[in-house]
């Protein structure tokens, strides 16, 4: 007589699979056991008021995560301001605020809602706002990030001050200006907050390239390695353009420019900047306090990306407050 064998059910193949496939992909990502971790040491942010996790694994191997002259790591933040200067064609421009102090009310006291300002740069598109004035980093980076989800949505802010005088009062910076040529002792206390690098010489700027490893970064140029009008294109501005046209496409220049200049030179000075390869141009000086900053920061922006430029029409209130007033055209507007 012959027993039936009772069939076997199907979902218990399916289980049985399952498990299978599951301790195949278990053994698969174990971790191997010198893999490093992150210590639970930490330290005290200054310009984040927050405690960040120690660069320094259990393996005691240093991890930075943030851009060092010896690193080739960047932080998650200064990508981001990597992102925000860097156009697919011509040359980003940022806004500096470095208001002045009231003549009447002295150095504490400041003109205009610095919240209005930060939300029409943006609007602008301002591709960064820099700032040497720690006490207005906060209010500023407040304002950018509740614009979250929005079009335009948040620009980076950048501290471009002493770091012993405000390092501790700029939480909200996604970056910060170091001198690549001076020791930082304490960089390591900034965590994820963005370098940008400023050098003073093309010798600098190619033992940068060299040292990021393909890294790339974000790197403010001195003064003196620019040509200081259009017309200059002596060794100063051939060295540069050849420098520039051989950097890694990782790497972002940035080339300061003095905002109102005589007969509008900013503009055009900008733009000759961008003709030789700068990726972004800081208008310094750009804001100061005063009731037409965002008018003079919109008016830049724009005309520092058209192939032809107008002059710039104001009443003087920027004038009074920073003593450059402007002088009448033979078309009636005001030149500065």
């Amino acid at each position: 007589m012959t027993t039936a064998i009772p069939p076997f059910p199907l979902w218990s193949l399916a289980a049985l699979g399952l498990a299978s496939l599951c301790s195949l992909h278990c053994v698969a990502f174990v971790p191997p056991p010198q893999a490093a971790t992150t210590s639970s040491t930490v330290v005290r942010g200054p310009f984040l008021h927050r405690d960040v996790p120690s660069s320094t694994t259990t393996t005691g191997q240093s991890s930075p995560i943030f851009s060092t002259k010896e690193g080739s790591t960047t932080s998650k933040n200064l990508e981001v301001v990597k992102l925000a200067l860097k156009r697919p064609r011509g040359a980003s421009v940022g806004v500096e605020y470095a208001p002045l102090p009231s003549a009447d009310d002295g150095a504490d006291s400041l003109i205009g809602d610095l919240s209005i300002l930060s939300m029409q740069l943006r609007k602008s598109k301002c591709a960064a706002i820099w700032t040497p004035y720690a006490a207005s980093v906060g209010a500023i980076a407040a304002e950018q990030e509740g614009s979250r989800g929005d079009f335009p949505g948040p620009v980076p802010v950048i501290y471009s001050g002493s770091m012993e005088e405000g390092g501790g009062r700029c939480a909200g910076a996604a970056a910060v200006v170091l001198e690549y040529s001076r020791d930082c002792a304490d960089v390591e206390l900034l965590g994820e907050v963005g370098i940008v690098w400023k050098v003073n010489t093309v010798d600098e700027l190619r033992r940068f390239v060299d040292a990021e490893k393909g890294a790339g970064g974000v790197v403010l140029l001195s003064r003196d390695m620019l040509p200081q009008t259009v017309e200059e294109e002596g060794d100063v501005a051939a060295e540069l353009r050849e420098t520039l046209s051989a950097l890694p496409r990782s790497v972002v220049t940035v080339a300061p420019l003095t905002a109102m200049l005589p007969e509008n030179g900013e503009i055009s000075l900008g733009k000759h900047y961008a003709s030789l390869g700068v990726s972004s141009l800081l208008l310094e000086g750009a804001c100061v306090g005063d009731e037409e900053d965002a008018r003079y920061g919109q008016y830049a922006i724009e005309e520092i990306g058209k192939k032809s430029s107008s002059s710039f029409s104001i009443t003087g209130l920027t004038g009074s407050t920073n003593g450059h007033f402007g002088v009448s055209s033979h078309g009636g507007e005001t030149k500065w």
